[in-house]
């Protein structure tokens, strides 16, 4: 009765256990998500109707006196193809990790879908987090774009010119989505987002892509990634949309905050295996080449632990007796030599 009550027992503390964590995962998810879309709110908000600060300008400054033209990349096609690229590149990866040809076991599907979920969580916090500091640096700093005299036509007193005209009107209305893009140059936002892309998955591909059919693949991957966010911003700058020093700040913010996301969330969210390494109990000298991030177990004894113990106990005596017998046998055949001397001689 004793041990009926002790193992009831320790189920319930096990079950409590078990409920427990269900439970204060279900509240982590729930604080998260909560926190996820505040920000998010925020970043449609300023995006949509942050007013940036009505900054002045010398009449005659030529870096605000390009022509207004049509951009070659617009936002809403940035964005939807970054989305595009960004799940394209994950399932990419876990294809080619499964048609590795060294690949010695099945992929552990399940174990693979949370994996690519969880980092593509991460991807999403990293993408909000450079989103909101774009936006929020535009509007505090207000700087006008190249094209800022061709989009406002200000009007302002000529006579004050050379010097700095802080009191002006464009003639265009003011609440036109244009003009007040036109004071948002600093930073890229173009550029933080494809060089925030580019980093991102280049790491991504670093710790997981692992392949042994090609030793280029990796890298032409992360080369191509990392040239196409360059592009991206010399168009913008092409485009009379951004100032060269706008766009490098933009790939300074999004490397930043590439490195930052994946340091201090995505190496404790999204954890990921060790690869390449063989395990000490693995007998059949098969590589452990994480396919699709299967783990190598190690294969056990299912035995209990007394009938180990029993196990032991009884090689260790047959060994004993293994010992002694060679003994014996040895001091037979010594004696047997000797007999042998002692009539010879």
């Amino acid at each position: 009765m004793k041990i009926e009550s002790c193992s009831n027992s320790a189920m319930d503390k096990n079950y409590s256990g078990v409920k427990h964590s269900r439970r204060r995962i279900t509240v982590q998810i729930i604080v998260d998500v909560i926190i996820w879309i505040a920000v998010s709110l925020v970043v449609i908000y300023l995006f949509l109707y942050g007013k940036p600060y009505k900054s002045g300008f010398f009449c005659d400054d030529r870096s605000l006196s390009y022509p207004s033209i049509p951009e070659t990349i617009s936002t809403p096609v940035l964005i939807a193809a970054a989305f595009t690229l960004s799940v394209i590149l994950v399932v990419s990866v876990e294809i080619l990790n499964c048609l590795d040809t060294k690949c010695r076991r099945p992929c552990q599907w399940t174990r693979d879908i949370v994996f690519c979920v969880k980092s593509y969580i991460v991807f999403m916090i990293g993408f909000l987090i450079q989103e909101l500091v774009v936006d929020a640096v535009k509007n505090k700093m207000g700087v006008l774009r190249p094209n800022f005299f061709d989009v406002c036509k200000p009007q302002f007193n000529k006579t004050l010119c050379p010097s700095y005209i802080s009191e002006y009107t464009c003639t265009r209305n003011e609440q036109d989505k244009e003009i007040r893009s036109s004071r948002q140059s600093f930073p890229s936002g173009h550029s933080a987002l494809s060089m925030y892309i580019a980093v991102y998955f280049c790491v991504y591909i670093e710790n997981r892509l692992l392949i042994r059919f090609s030793r280029l693949l990796k890298f032409f991957i992360q080369t191509g990634l990392v040239c196409t966010a360059i592009l991206c911003g010399l168009e913008r700058i092409k485009d009379n949309k951004h100032h060269p020093s706008d766009v490098i700040a933009g790939y300074v913010l999004g490397v930043t905050v590439a490195v930052f996301v994946h340091m201090l969330v995505g190496t404790k969210f999204a954890k990921t295996t060790s690869v390449g390494k063989k395990t000490k109990l693995n007998t059949n000298n098969t590589s452990c080449d994480l396919c699709c991030s299967c783990e190598q177990s190690p294969v056990l004894n299912p035995q209990t632990p007394t009938s180990a113990l029993e196990d032991g106990y009884f090689l260790n005596m047959e060994n004993g007796r293994s010992t002694s017998s060679t003994k014996l046998i040895a001091l037979q055949n010594n004696n047997r030599n000797m007999s042998v001397t002692s009539e010879i001689v």
